[in-house]
């Protein structure tokens, strides 16, 4: 019982995190819109994304939680899914320095800095630092998700799991991800309820 409940807590705080940060920290991306691209330049705002990267991190780095309870489930797999999650933390955490640098570098660059960055490349320092601090960690722990078809887990999140982690498999398509992260906050609610299973399941490939 202790393993899920470890599990569900790293994945809640990971979805929780996911999801405030990126309703708050406006990173653009998306749709080109230089004014949304003109506020992320601009001065005055770095203490906020600075707070706003370090929950991003945090939550990144909860996904380990997340990886040392669950990896029991899946017995000799488990393994990979802690090598699923580190590749996820390590992509999601430069995702946010990525994203925050170009705060950093305006705040302390000043105004020439700000007036010298082309808005149009901005844009795409916010697109990619969204790709590798969402997308990238929804991937490898989409992957996870689905592997947990192969546990014990009642059905219905068994099912739930596969579709979001198909659902975060294909994050760039950004629509996708909102599935996905639902399925961090539903799923770690579920993990924190349930009482662990004494026996783990036998690998996928089998001698």
């Amino acid at each position: 019982m202790v393993h899920r409940r470890t599990a569900g807590i790293g994945l809640f705080v990971f979805g929780l995190g996911t999801l405030v940060t990126f309703m708050t920290a406006e990173i653009p991306g998306g749709d080109y819109e230089p004014v949304k691209v003109t506020a992320y330049l601009a001065q005055g705002h770095a203490l906020r994304t600075f707070v706003l990267a370090y929950v991003g991190i945090a939550s990144m780095l909860a996904l380990l939680v997340f990886a040392h309870g669950i990896r029991d489930e899946l017995g000799r797999l488990g393994e990979f899914v802690w090598g699923l999650s580190i590749a996820a933390v390590a992509t999601g955490v430069v995702g946010w320095f990525i994203g925050a640098g170009v705060v950093v570098a305006t705040a302390e660059g000043g105004p020439d800095i700000t007036a010298g960055i082309p808005l149009p490349v901005a844009h795409t320092i916010g697109e990619i630092a969204g790709l590798l601090g969402g997308c990238a960690p929804a991937l490898f722990i989409g992957v996870v998700a689905i592997m947990l078809w192969r546990t014990d887990l009642p059905l219905w999140l068994r099912g739930f799991s596969v579709v979001a982690g198909v659902c975060g498999i294909l994050a760039p398509l950004f629509f996708t991800l909102f599935v996905f992260v639902l399925w961090t906050l539903v799923c770690g609610v579920s993990l924190m309820r349930l009482q662990s299973s004494p026996a783990t399941i036998e690998p996928i490939l089998q001698s």
